[in-house]
């Protein structure tokens, strides 16, 4: 575990560096422009291009070494903070500007991700699978923590330069640690993995070893959608997760604008700070032990109190309720990527995961920059008019609400959204059964390195 535990300290470095610039672009961006909208654009640039590449990145991780796809990305996406405190600095930062480097950063993601993601059942045992994949929501939690804190920290002391120096520092420190990794990986005779067999299809959306011309890109993509279609519990569990990131991701997007609304930057740091802790408790606790086994189970009924909290911070918009909603959400969907990671892993053999992967998070995250396209017009062209004097609701929401009544409006929806995406999913029993219904790719008793090569998958039920 010797190279995991090396990787995953580099990307928690580099998660740490990427947080801190996150807050403090998104501190510049509404203190510069006030508005909601420009705020909520910048999210909806950087999400689009990496959400559009997903397909074709997972689809080329298949054919490439793993761990250089993962350095080749993180030496791109350094460029980004770069530029970022080069025209900062100078005085010529502005909005264009801003768009195409969180794009860019969105696209560098999009290689990285299903790499990862393919990579660990790799360096990690199968019957670690789920430790591993605590261990890195671990990392996330405490990177956006920490990131989040040091952000509200420095950034009225550095100003946005200084924050992004520090985040091209710990790309630096990413990078280096992957090198190393490759070096181990080769001294220990498993330097060569990393990179997928090739493959041939069936007919089916299966795969299987052997000799063949090389497969196009579009085939590839068109395998990895083949193999989710003929699992319509799988499916159902992507379409759950697309309904339910909407509601989701409206929610965090408006979380800056709301907090700032109503307090300051340094409240906005202490808000967020307390709710990336959620995911880092979590995570730590996963990382010691096992996650839920019954695990669509456990994302239907942690999705019902994710609901009931985003509606609490409707009712009562405030920095303390807003906290602690966030420590729970977060706390929260630190479990059910978990458990959705490590579903995933189990049940889509190890030649195929980079496509699978990657087309599975494009349907996941496909409502993604819907919910950044359409928060502001939201926000300023439907919910405010509601909530304002002589609006349809002044006297009802915008009365319970208070300040930040039309943002509140917004969460009130959301979260009504994800009680409702439960209560549809309940209704479908390919979904709750799909745990018993699709069968693993891998035992729980095989390693990595000496795992037989299931290429070829029988489904118990047809597409």
């Amino acid at each position: 575990m010797r190279v995991f535990n090396l990787i995953w300290f580099g990307q928690l470095v580099s998660l740490i560096g990427s947080a801190v610039t996150v807050f403090g672009l998104g501190v510049w961006v509404f203190e510069t422009t006030g508005s909601v909208t420009y705020f909520s654009t910048v999210v909806l640039a950087g999400s689009l291009p990496g959400v559009l590449a997903l397909p074709a990145a997972g689809a080329l991780v298949d054919r490439w070494d793993r761990r250089r796809t993962m350095l080749l990305s993180d030496a791109v996406a350094v460029v980004v903070p770069a530029a970022v405190g080069l025209a900062h600095h100078a005085g010529v930062l502005v909005m264009w500007h801003v768009y195409v480097l969180v794009a860019v950063s969105s696209v560098c993601t999009a290689f990285q991700w299903p790499a990862l993601s393919a990579l660990v059942p790799e360096i990690a045992p199968t019957s670690e699978l789920s430790r591993a994949n605590g261990r890195i929501g671990l990392a996330d939690g405490m990177g956006r923590l920490v990131g989040a804190a040091l952000g509200g920290a420095l950034y009225t002391v550095t100003g946005l330069s200084g924050l992004v120096a520090l985040d091209v520092l710990t790309f630096c420190v990413a990078v280096g640690t992957l090198i190393v990794a490759g070096r181990w990986r080769a001294a220990d005779g498993t330097g060569a993995p990393g990179r997928a067999h090739a493959v041939e299809e069936d007919g089916t959306g299966a795969a299987e070893d052997g000799p063949g011309p090389r497969r196009s890109v579009r085939r590839d993509v068109a395998d990895g959608w083949r193999f989710i279609r003929a699992r319509r519990g799988l499916l159902g569990l992507l379409v759950f997760f697309a309904v339910t990131n909407l509601a989701v991701e409206l929610v965090v997007v408006l979380v800056p604008p709301l907090v700032l609304s109503i307090g300051t930057p340094a409240q906005l740091g202490t808000v967020e700070a307390v709710g990336w802790a959620g995911m880092l408790l979590v995570g730590f606790y996963l990382s010691l032990r096992r996650a839920p086994t019954r695990r669509v189970a456990a994302i239907l009924a942690i999705t019902s109190v994710n609901g009931l909290l985003v509606l609490a911070c409707g009712v009562h918009p405030s920095p303390w309720v807003i906290a602690v909603a966030l420590f729970g959400v977060l706390g929260g969907y630190s479990v059910i990527n978990v458990v959705t990671a490590t579903l995933w892993q189990l049940k889509t053999p190890r030649e195929m995961q980079g496509r699978v992967f990657a087309v599975r998070r494009a349907i996941a995250w496909s409502t993604d920059p819907v919910a950044y396209g359409l928060a502001g017009p939201l926000v300023e062209l439907v919910a405010r008019p509601l909530v304002s004097s002589g609006g349809a609701l002044e006297t009802t929401v915008g009365r319970i609400t208070g300040t930040g009544a039309d943002i509140a409006l917004v969460f009130l929806g959301a979260g009504l959204l994800l009680l409702a995406a439960v209560a549809v999913t309940i209704a479908r029993p390919r979904v709750i059964r799909l745990e018993q219904e699709v069968p693993d790719a891998l035992t729980a008793t095989e390693t990595p390195d000496h795992a037989t090569n299931h290429t070829k998958e029988e489904t118990t039920h047809g597409a």
